[in-house]
């Protein structure tokens, strides 16, 4: 169960908080859900009586409605909190509502909610930025299953990738094993979800573009051309060349296809 990334994310406020030695947790019921990143110390409290410890490099979202309380004492926490207001779900849409994170990469991220909010910057500018923090730990949590790993090799590895083969060589594993895994929290074999992350990556590019069909193909990973030729045609119902030209002429035809598909 936690906030459903598919439903409407409502942010509220945000700033970093630097606890001294000895302090504890304020004792409150808060309204909304709070987002607690903690990069320094660790950070105690109990919520609706239950106690909870969040150490450096983790995360915890407090849900809305719960009595938080702060009898132990934490040990000089540094941390970002945001409050903010979402669905919670069991679906697969849902952020964990604990985990890790990668403080080196999503430093930035931080400094920039915590400025955004005190320079009080458009809303919309504000919003943005949290919620690139949580597709941030969003994907550090699918990441940090094998089908993740593997899903995010794949999308930055198009050309290297030719066959089931060579994501067992890359992890380590036997062909059935990976398979099973992958097939179990994507629902498709991983050399599916690639031709899908290459016609995809196609698209954007024949749409964005002004790159050579063929060296579009090539660049995702499409080393015969009649082959790229061929799937795009089956998936999109139209030539490369001509899908180019329908598409900028008429932006709304991938929105057609996707309803259709």
């Amino acid at each position: 169960m936690g906030p459903n990334l598919n439903s409407a994310i409502h942010y509220h406020s945000a700033s970093l908080r630097y606890f001294q030695e000895g302090e504890h947790h304020v004792n409150r019921f808060c309204a909304c859900s709070v987002l607690l990143m903690v990069f320094e110390g660790v950070l105690r409290f109990s919520e609706d009586g239950v106690e909870q410890e969040v150490g450096a490099g983790e995360y915890y979202i407090q849900r809305a409605g719960c009595y938080q309380a702060g009898a132990l004492v934490s040990d000089s926490p540094r941390y970002l909190y945001v409050h903010f207001d979402a669905e919670w779900s069991n679906g697969q849409s849902a952020l964990a509502p604990r985990g890790c994170f990668d403080y080196g990469r999503l430093a930035d991220l931080i400094a920039r909610m915590d400025s955004a909010s005190h320079l009080s910057l458009p809303y919309c500018e504000q919003l943005s930025v949290f919620l690139q923090i949580l597709l941030s730990l969003r994907r550090e949590q699918e990441e940090e299953t094998l089908g993740g790993r593997m899903a995010a090799y794949m999308e930055t590895h198009l050309q290297q990738i030719a066959s089931l083969s060579d994501l067992c060589t890359v992890f380590h594993y036997s062909k059935n094993y990976v398979m099973r895994c992958f097939k179990a929290e994507y629902g498709v074999s991983p050399i599916a979800y690639l031709n899908e992350l290459r016609l995809k990556r196609a698209m954007y590019l024949l749409e964005t573009t002004s790159l050579p069909i063929a060296g579009i193909a090539e660049q995702c990973g499409y080393h015969e051309y009649p082959y790229f030729y061929k799937r795009f045609l089956r998936q999109t119902g139209l030539p490369p060349r001509l899908w180019r030209e329908r598409v900028r002429q008429a932006p709304g035809l991938r929105a057609i296809q996707k309803e259709q598909d």
